[in-house]
């Protein structure tokens, strides 16, 4: 048909030209009206999808630790760029900072915040929290673990590098001992170490260390005493995370702390802070032993799903996959961290990690973390305790016979030593038993009130400390179980349930024979003790001329315990065993 048409036009070559111009003319048209419908098609689209963006996107807030969200954030960025959807709608990440603690009370509803949005992706430093927040109902039916690892950080034992080219504590490999009192298989207390140990119940780092020591220490009544004494002697504090954090932890070993601390924080921490303070480096090791439970735990950031909506979850398995992705595993290192592979960029060498051996410590149970942090909780309870000293006529009586020493004497040195071992967390008073007053066989000396507080021109403390020093023996008799049965009223009518509530009882033992009988308080005792408002009476019986098998039955009475004192040095044994018997209450065997 074309070559017919163009044998009967004008000519051949002038029918040859008017043809190209006219086709090449509309060429240019229909390539425009082309193009033109399709950047349309295309402008529509975009500003479909845009609209998307913005008017009804699928959100995914993602709750991530402190340490690891600048590089989830990086990551969220990339994906959002990529314009995924979820739903046939555009899915928008956004990732909201929050410590690991914070964000499982919030799930398990154990810890309600308000302000904090709904939480759909988690991204915790460490699966103990998972485990926590799965031991509760609520966490347990939406909380749903992944496979997926974002990152790794093995813990570490830290100190400044003064305090270790000091102590000489890091010449050789070490585990968690390093951590516990001599006694214990710790250091030797000439070192004078100081355990800063980040708040286990907001802390991975903190939690897995007890975990660890647990382990080491075993079972049984000599388990509970040495994980008390460590509890006791280690100071809880802040994480140690951050190079802030850390500024601030290596700057108490320079005057005027001149301390020497050491603590547990992440290898990731450790080289965020070298890299910052190349002038003061850190000294670290990875615990050591010979058994794998007892090595480096490694915090590992899982990514768990929380959002029960089919849309947010969709968009969150997208997400996974990209956390997944070989650009965030090099967001994951550059930030300090082993991707979840355990590859790790090159470290400082200033603190020596290059030239160690990582051991991994075996995972934690699913209740090893839950367990943990409730017996964190109960040694951590501070106390509330009304002490009542006895100044009767007996304790003018020697300690034993041929020696000069008053039991009176002995109870100064008690309560003095006693009452150092107590924590500035507790609330303590006074009463002086061992006479009448006001037709009372008590006298209140000091109420009841936290130690630290000022009372007149000095603290509580310090005014306790200068009665108990001063103490004489009197002429008066001992209305002993009147004045427990007194002192267990008040003390149960003002029972303050974030406290261990109990009346101390320093005494001699020696009761008067007008004094309710023994059977009667016990009676009494039985009627008033309520499991739920626990008060404990604890005795500590000076001597041996008291009826200390009645002093046990009181005690029993209330959950407590008795003990009987015949050298000063036996007090801080008491005050360990009183506070181990936290853990194994309401079972505890007799002391």
């Amino acid at each position: 048909m074309a070559r017919r048409a163009a044998t009967t036009g004008p000519g051949p070559a002038s029918a040859r030209r008017s043809r190209r111009r006219v086709s090449t003319g509309a060429l240019v048209v229909i390539t425009v009206a082309v193009a033109a419908v399709v950047m349309a098609g295309l402008s529509a689209q975009a500003i479909a999808a845009h609209s998307s963006c913005t008017s009804r996107p699928v959100l995914l807030n993602v709750a991530v630790n402190l340490d690891l969200a600048p590089a989830v954030e990086r990551v969220a960025q990339d994906f959002n760029r990529q314009e995924h959807r979820a739903d046939g709608r555009c899915t928008q990440v956004q990732v909201t900072e929050a410590t690991s603690a914070t964000v499982a009370g919030r799930i398990d509803g154990q810890d309600s915040r308000n302000g904090m949005p709904s939480v759909d992706a988690w991204i915790p430093d460490s699966s103990l929290w998972v485990d926590v927040a799965r031991s509760f109902p609520l966490g347990a039916r939406d909380v749903q673990p992944t496979s997926i690892s974002v990152a790794r950080s093995p813990l570490v034992i830290a100190m400044p590098k003064t305090v270790a080219d000091a102590t000489h504590a890091f010449d050789s490999p070490t585990g968690w001992s390093l951590l516990l009192p001599h006694a214990d298989g710790g250091p030797p207390r000439s070192l004078g170490l100081k355990v800063d140990l980040p708040d286990p119940a907001d802390s991975a780092a903190g939690l897995a260390t007890l975990v660890e020591l647990s382990r080491m220490l075993g079972h049984g009544e000599a388990a509970r005493t040495s994980f008390t004494k460590f509890v006791l002697s280690s100071e809880a504090t802040s994480q140690f995370d951050s190079p802030a954090a850390l500024g601030s932890f290596v700057s108490t070993a320079a005057p005027p702390f001149s301390a020497r601390p050491v603590t547990v924080t992440s290898e990731q921490a450790v080289i965020a802070y070298d890299r910052a303070n190349p002038a003061r480096p850190l000294a670290a090791q990875y615990p050591a032993d010979f058994s794998s439970a007892l090595a480096s735990p490694v915090l590992n950031y899982p990514y768990v799903l929380t959002s029960s909506d089919p849309a947010e979850r969709e968009a969150a398995r997208e997400f996974g996959q990209e956390l997944q992705q070989p650009y965030a595993a090099s967001v994951v290192r550059y930030s300090g961290f082993r991707s979840a592979d355990g590859s790790i960029d090159a470290t400082p060498a200033s603190f020596g990690l290059r030239s160690q051996v990582l051991t991994e410590a075996a995972a934690a149970a699913p209740s090893e973390a839950q367990t943990t942090l409730e017996v964190w909780s109960k040694l951590g309870l501070g106390s509330r305790d009304l002490v009542l000293i006895d100044t009767s006529a007996a304790m003018a009586h020697p300690v034993a016979p041929g020696l000069p020493a008053t039991l009176e004497q002995e109870l100064t040195q008690t309560a003095v030593l006693g009452l150092a071992l107590f924590p500035d967390s507790t609330q303590m008073g006074e009463w002086q038993i061992g006479g009448t007053q006001n037709g009372k066989p008590y006298q209140q000396l000091v109420p009841v009130g936290p130690l630290p507080a000022d009372l007149g021109l000095i603290t509580r403390r310090q005014q306790l400390q200068q009665i108990d020093e001063t103490l004489h023996p009197g002429t008066g008799a001992l209305a002993l179980n009147n004045t427990i049965l007194a002192a267990y009223k008040q003390m149960t009518a003002s029972y303050q349930p974030d406290y261990a509530n109990a009346v101390i009882v320093l005494t001699a033992g020696v009761d008067t024979a007008g004094d309710m009988p023994t059977s009667a308080l016990l009676a009494q005792l039985r009627k008033l003790f309520n499991p739920s408002r626990k008060v404990e009476v604890v005795v500590l019986q000076l001597g041996t001329a008291g009826n200390f098998p009645a002093m046990q039955q009181i005690a029993a009475a209330t959950g407590g315990a008795a003990f009987e004192i015949t050298k000063p040095a036996q007090v801080a044994k008491a005050f360990i065993k009183g506070f181990s018997r936290r853990l194994c209450d309401p079972h505890c065997a007799a002391p």
